[in-house]
């Protein structure tokens, strides 16, 4: 008999163990991880939205056109969010070269000779992902290295963390790179005992002196890479990202994949003021020019806000500290932009109602960002515009009692630890408050999941195997008391990520009335041991209540 209380289902998942992270995030931050969990459940999905969960087979839900899946004993979990990667920049690099993994100098230069062999001479190649510090030399490539790899190509490669390029000489010459070029402000040109150009540039507004004369792809080209890493994304379980370093060209070819039914998952586009394009003066021009702002959209492809750029990493001593380098005695960093200017773009903002993410490493850019987001909120008279910062590598006491007082939420990414060991690098006593994560959680810091993908890999499930083992790249457990439990992970790439893009009160979580975004995965999370985790299997993603990825 018709029911007359409740509509069938369009989809109907049964026979699952349901984590609902069923949390406010006023909860989370009050301290409560315990949501309700399903042992033997359903959740029932209509027109997009989840109306129904609970234990048993969901029977009342079920019509002769729902679609029933049996989730065979497997576990649900709400879709997850990665509150800052490149998901549009990972798309375009695929087509390159990727050096991720590789071992030696040896190798990288044979698969540049490969490509260029590939390639008809004068075009570009593009590569990215090496990692000098995992290959036998521990010794970064030179121009010279890709010369004798490519000397009919123009060549430039990204290191894996996407703060240094390396380039051959028909790159820097097409750029008019020479060695008497002057360092642009916030980035440096590399160059050896000798003057000459070592082929490496530093921080964007160097590396954009290559970006400038490298041929633009077309707006089918960024569609297809749209279309390329939504398949890596949904096939790691993200259903919703937020995106940085956009800009208009990205934006139309985003709209364009919507139209086209070839976005596969929720985007968040944070438009980005980029140092190599102009000074802050240039950037507040076109924020003003603007027509949309942060939430113009819908549910699967808005505008969040806008991203800068503050400082560089702490390995190469680009992150601007309070204090100099233990490893770099001679500098403390630099930020991107003075302070001044952070000041004047926060208020503008916050008149515009814009959102800021801000890229900070260091301590002393933190301090400007939070003095940023201050501005901001002063000149907005709105509180809830959820400012955040980006990284938070380097967090002193004072400044988690900064986070909490202004309610900023800052996105960490321990994947990065975890396959690079960045903190073996800076010092002991950088070390000591490197990657905080539980620190600032129990304080009440809304603390989001996040990767930085392509810099790592957008797997979840990895990143949440660092935030609870604290295992570094070097080999040790990197501060194991700052290890998160299962839950306490889970909730990074799920409601408190979906906080940051003004998502909490619609994802995140699977409750009635809520976004029909579902994970199935083969592994009981809040069982499992560490290792489990890492290990998980995606089965099956859903955005909105289609399948988007199938094991």
């Amino acid at each position: 008999m018709k029911k007359n209380w409740a509509p069938y289902a369009d989809l109907l998942i049964r026979n699952a163990r349901i984590y609902t992270v069923d949390l406010t995030v006023e909860e989370i931050q009050a301290g409560k991880y315990d949501f309700t969990v399903y042992q033997n459940g359903f959740v029932a999905e209509k027109d997009g939205k989840t109306i129904g969960v609970g234990e048993g087979a969901g029977q009342s839900f079920e019509g002769t056109g729902t679609k029933v899946i049996d989730a065979q004993g497997n576990t649900v979990i709400p879709g997850l969010v990665d509150s800052h990667m490149h998901a549009m920049f990972a798309g375009t690099e695929l087509l390159g070269i990727n050096f991720e993994g590789i071992g030696s100098l040896a190798q990288f230069q044979q698969m540049l000779h490969t490509r260029a062999e590939q390639t008809p001479k004068g075009e570009w190649i593009k590569g990215s992902g090496w990692n000098e510090m995992v290959w036998d030399e521990t010794k970064m490539p030179t121009r010279y290295d890709l010369d004798e790899a490519a000397p009919d190509h123009p060549v430039y490669c990204f290191r894996l963390c996407h703060h240094v390029y390396v380039a051959n000489s028909k790159a820097l010459e097409l750029a008019g790179i020479t060695k008497d070029t002057p360092d642009p402000e916030g980035g440096r040109i590399g160059r050896d005992e000798n003057g000459e150009l070592d082929g490496l540039l530093y921080e964007n507004s160097a590396m954009g002196l290559i970006d400038t004369v490298v041929p633009p792809l077309t707006e089918e080209q960024l569609v297809q890479a749209i279309e390329s890493i939504g398949r890596v994304l949904n096939a790691c379980g993200i259903t919703t990202c937020i995106d940085a370093n956009m800009g208009f060209d990205h934006m139309r070819a985003y709209l364009r994949a919507k139209k086209q039914g070839r976005l596969t998952y929720r985007e968040n586009m944070m438009f980005y003021l980029d140092k190599a394009m102009g000074d802050m003066p240039y950037h507040l021009k076109r924020m003003q020019e603007m027509i949309a702002v942060t939430g113009f959209g819908d549910d699967m492809l808005k505008l969040n806000g806008i991203k800068v750029t503050l400082d560089g990493i702490p390995a190469t001593g680009t992150a601007a500290m309070r204090q100099p380098y233990d490893h770099i005695p001679d500098t403390s960093g630099e930020l991107i932009y003075t302070k001044e200017q952070m000041l004047d773009m926060g208020r503008l903002a916050g008149k515009l109602n814009w959102q800021i993410g801000i890229h900070c490493c260091g301590d002393r850019s933190a301090d400007v960002a939070m003095d940023t987001f201050e501005a901001a909120y002063e000149a907005a008279g709105n509180h809830d515009a959820r400012h955040y910062i980006i990284h938070m590598a380097v967090t002193q006491p004072d400044q988690v009692e900064r986070l909490k007082k202004l309610n900023v939420p800052i996105t960490v990414q321990p994947t990065i630890n975890l396959q690079m060991g960045e903190q073996a690098l800076i010092g002991e006593r950088l070390a000591s408050r490197y990657m905080l994560i539980k620190t600032p959680l129990l304080a009440g810091v809304i603390v989001g999941g996040s990767t930085d993908f392509p810099v790592v890999t957008c797997n979840p499930f990895e990143g949440m195997y660092g935030a609870i083992s604290r295992e570094s790249a070097c080999g040790c457990k990197h501060l194991p008391e700052e290890a998160l439990t299962a839950a306490q992970a889970l909730i990074l790439w799920t409601k408190n990520s979906a906080y940051f893009s003004h998502d909490d009160d619609k994802a995140g979580s699977i409750e009635v009335g809520h976004l029909a975004d579902y994970v199935i995965i083969d592994t009981p999370l809040l069982d499992a041991e560490p290792e489990e985790i890492r290990k998980t299997r995606v089965l099956k993603t859903i955005v909105g209540g289609t399948v988007v990825y199938e094991a």
